[in-house]
């Protein structure tokens, strides 16, 4: 059995992908990170057609929950912790969900609010500034959701200024509006009305704090794969400790090529980080798109800390307050 108090693990589970992490709390409070995985779940799957997470989607996160707890005990791992986002908020059937998970893994089941995501994933983003300005934005393009957060950096709860978690997300727009891979024209562009129609209608308190262009840092596998691709990256050890820029222009280049390809000609880009992605990608870039057209910011990097990284710091936060 784990035996080491200082190493916990967390899984992010979100609408497409379960992340595990693993991590060492130093005596300082910082955490070095032993462990990791990934692995396509698509918990949403169908589930903004029919409301509920069904019984394949079950499963698969089962196994997926059961590996992990599986690696976190070998790597000496004294807790882990489940944190859920979009998917599981959003079914008419999450107390069925969380359930299951105890029962059949053992492990708690926290479904996060949008507001909770929306934080942990601005204090992970964050985290890995060495010389922060005062304010910067942060953005995580999930498979169910997207939080926008403007903040300042370094400071607690009471530092953010704004931050909204809309329901765009690549999993259920692309379930919704694209039947081919790749779409037909007219499908792109109800989906950027779509999405346009949702940021203006509810984007009102993002703007009033958006009072100048910030630095825009992104989260999470659309992100991350945006910056692979821009920055002809391979190996995740290239971009884990910085944060690694994006510039706008490539945004909008990639958008209008993932929408020319078909399913494998996207696969193809970068099979490692396409398995499970390739048909939900080109919607997340869209996304990221129309975010910079209606909140322009002074600049954008990915992050290698995403809400995973968060949960670790809500944990062990919680655990410094109980003692």
């Amino acid at each position: 059995m784990p035996t080491n108090a200082t190493r916990f693990a967390t899984i992010d589970v979100g609408t497409n992908t379960a992340l595990l992490l693993v991590v060492e709390a130093a005596p300082d409070g910082t955490l070095e990170v032993v462990g990791n995985g990934r692995r396509v779940v698509r918990l949403g799957e169908g589930v903004d057609a029919s409301g509920r997470v069904g019984p394949a989607a079950m499963e698969r996160l089962r196994e997926a929950l059961l590996a992990y707890k599986e690696k976190a005990q070998a790597l000496d791992a004294a807790i882990v912790t489940v944190g859920a986002t979009s998917a599981s908020r959003d079914a008419t059937n999450k107390e069925e969900l969380v359930a299951f998970v105890r029962e059949e893994t053992g492990l708690p089941y926290t479904i996060l609010s949008g507001k909770e995501e929306a934080y942990w994933s601005f204090r992970a983003a964050t985290s890995v500034l060495t010389d922060p300005p005062a304010a910067c934005a942060v953005i995580d393009i999930g498979g169910g959701s997207t939080e926008l957060i403007v903040g300042a950096t370094g400071e607690a709860e009471a530092g953010l200024r704004a931050r909204h978690s809309f329901n765009l997300g690549t999993v259920r727009l692309t379930e919704r509006l694209f039947a081919s891979q790749p779409p037909p024209a007219e499908a792109v562009a109800a989906a950027t009305d779509a999405i346009d129609e949702t940021l203006t209608a509810e984007g009102a308190e993002l703007r009033a704090a958006l009072t100048q262009p910030l630095p825009l840092l992104g989260v999470a596998g659309t992100m991350v794969s945006l910056a692979f691709l821009v920055n002809g990256l391979r190996r995740w050890a290239d971009v884990d400790r910085y944060p690694v820029p994006i510039p706008a222009a490539e945004v909008t280049a990639w958008r209008e090529r993932l929408f020319q390809l078909d399913y494998e000609g996207v696969y193809a880009l970068h099979p490692g980080l396409m398995n499970g992605r390739a048909d939900v990608f080109p919607m997340g870039v869209l996304i990221a798109e129309r975010v910079l057209q209606h909140f322009p910011m002074a600049s954008l990097a990915m992050s290698p800390r995403g809400l995973q990284y968060g949960l670790a710091l809500r944990h062990l936060e919680r655990t410094q307050a109980a003692q």
